[in-house]
């Protein structure tokens, strides 16, 4: 039996999310503070807590442990010239990751960005191969 896959609620709950999650919020990961300068591990715990993103008001928790005053979450505006961007800079990929050499050996280098021209520095994991890098403009950045 084949199930059918509703794109487009998918997208909607995308947008929903990227529109009530803090535009300083930088990941689960990142080091305190976010970019509004809250210490979320201050004020809620170790990450390693279990339920510990459902507890923080970056994002559409259930039962966020505290009101963020510095909350600020993307006009629908925003969020569109936020996804178009993305958009762009992914169309550049193939052009950038054709342009680093496929020989494992190389480690590193640049190549030249195909929307502004200038480097676009990259390297080689050591470990597994994988590529990382971006433009010293901004235009594109990736890791693998």
């Amino acid at each position: 039996m084949t199930e059918t896959v509703d794109r487009e609620a998918i997208r909607a709950r995308a947008r929903a999310s990227r529109l009530a999650t803090c535009k300083y919020w930088r990941g689960a990961l990142a080091q305190p503070p976010c970019g509004a300068g809250v210490d979320l591990v201050a004020r809620v715990g170790p990450r390693r807590m279990a339920g510990w993103a459902l507890r923080i008001p970056c994002c559409d928790a259930a039962a966020p442990v505290f009101a963020c005053e510095r909350k600020c979450v993307p006009t629908p505006e925003e969020d569109e010239a936020r996804q178009r961007a993305i958009g762009e800079m992914l169309a550049l990929l193939p052009a950038v990751m054709t342009a680093i050499p496929s020989d494992k050996s190389i480690t590193h280098g640049e190549v030249p960005c195909p929307k502004c021209g200038g480097p676009v520095r990259w390297e080689r994991s050591p470990v597994n191969g994988h590529l990382r890098g971006g433009c010293a403009a901004g235009c594109v950045s990736f890791i693998q």
